[in-house]
């Protein structure tokens, strides 16, 4: 009896760390690419980069969380050059399993609630992708 329990615990324990590990070492990776940028505030964000193009700031701000909460990135180290597949890509070997796919699903839902259809492979940078859904918005 002794012997499965502890079989059990041990798969247990198995099973919890290749969870976390597959959590943690692809954003640990994907994180290190952005350790030397300053971060920079959301303001200095849009005042350097999206500003001079007549986007709405609150729509800007919004696109932009989306991209750093779903890739589980700091809004601060982002920036609009940033391309989704160089910067942004899945970390070497955890390619079949990235958080880009979750990005595509809510453009799509973006798409679906403004009742368009659209090209999305266009879409290279993060700059691309905030201007794309802005002028989607734009009457």
């Amino acid at each position: 009896m002794n012997v499965m329990l502890w079989s059990v615990v041990i798969a247990g324990l198995a099973v919890a760390g290749g969870v976390i590990a597959w959590n943690f070492i692809p954003r640990r990776q994907r994180l290190k690419r952005f350790e030397n940028r300053p971060d920079l505030g959301f303001d200095e964000i849009y005042d350097d980069f999206f500003s001079n193009k007549g986007l709405p700031k609150e729509l800007v701000h919004e696109l932009w969380n989306e991209v750093c909460t779903t890739l589980d990135l700091p809004t601060g180290k982002l920036r609009p050059t940033d391309r989704f597949d160089q910067e942004l890509a899945a970390p070497k070997g955890w390619e079949f399993d990235d958080d880009i796919v979750d990005l595509q699903l809510a453009s799509k839902r973006r798409l679906k609630q403004n009742g368009t259809q659209a090209d999305l492979s266009q879409i290279r940078t993060v700059a691309d992708y905030v201007e794309f859904f802005c002028k989607l918005k734009s009457p």
